[in-house]
């Protein structure tokens, strides 16, 4: 029962482009609406990841993307 609590409460995973990778294994990203976060992990510039708790899961697909605010 922890851990589906656990899970549920979890950080939601974002799609990030990569702007820059830095010497340090981290690589610096940002979200569709231009906020920049350095983040645990590697790749290319222009890449699209997937991010979650400040780490990199995976390569995402590059599909558009729109943000809709309710």
């Amino acid at each position: 029962m922890l851990k589906q609590l656990q899970q549920s409460l979890s950080a939601p995973r974002t799609i990030m482009t990569i702007n820059a990778v830095n010497t340090d294994g981290t690589v610096t990203a940002s979200t569709a609406s231009n906020h920049t976060q350095r983040v645990i992990g590697s790749g290319s510039v222009g890449d699209h990841i997937y991010v979650q708790d400040g780490r990199v899961l995976g390569t995402a697909p590059d599909l558009a993307f729109v943000e809709i605010e309710v």
